[in-house]
């Protein structure tokens, strides 16, 4: 069973067109939300994590989450998601949510050395005023500030997992909390969508 084997549920308001479901990982940044990527390619999910491209900086400056990569991918993963999944889950219905956690004291030293880190020139074509931008403007819609600080990440973190918690409360179908960090891989997120579960280890990427 592949992504496409989803049965197909109407997409907003186009007049009765009909498109399989997506999937998106909304938890935040170093929680996984890499390796969940891979994992999904693995089970034949065309999954971009955190795109830095125009149009999808477009779309966040207009407030929308109308990303134009979803016509040909099958969802996102990483802070991009973060502010928009209750307006992405009204825009695709029947989609799979995965909220990827992190014990909290690991994931606040994880974030301390991403944060002082530089931004890398990764060699691939990519512009680096863009890749900035955006950055920046994630940073400051998800966390409320540029620079790393302990106890603000602490306090988005809690509220990011309880908010999640209560959008989907009595919807278990639709959303998996997955400690990737912690152990949990395959055999709790392939079930959840549907699939069988890999026999291959699950990755892990920094």
């Amino acid at each position: 069973m592949s992504a496409s084997s989803f049965p197909q549920v109407p997409y907003g308001h186009d007049h009765g067109l009909s498109r399989p479901p997506k999937v998106f990982g909304l938890g935040l940044t170093r929680t996984g939300t890499r390796s969940l990527t891979a994992a999904l390619g693995v089970l034949g999910f065309d999954v971009v994590h955190y795109p830095v491209d125009g149009d999808t900086y477009r779309t966040l400056l207009a407030g929308s989450a109308r990303f134009p990569l979803l016509e040909s991918h099958d969802g996102l993963t990483d802070i991009t998601v973060v502010p928009y999944y209750q307006d992405l889950d009204l825009a695709w219905p029947g989609s799979r949510f995965v909220l990827t956690v992190r014990e909290e004291e690991s994931w606040l030293r994880s974030c301390r050395t991403h944060w002082e880190r530089p931004l890398p020139d990764r060699g691939d074509g990519r512009d680096v005023r863009l890749e900035l931008d955006l950055q920046r403007f994630l940073r400051t819609a998800v966390y409320g500030c540029q620079a790393f600080h302990a106890e603000r990440f602490r306090g988005v973190y809690r509220r990011h997992v309880a908010e999640v918690a209560r959008y989907f409360a009595d919807r278990d179908g639709d959303l998996l909390v997955l400690d990737v960090a912690g152990g949990e891989g395959y055999e709790r997120l392939a079930p959840f969508l549907g699939l069988p579960v890999p026999d291959e280890p699950f990755p892990h990427v920094n």
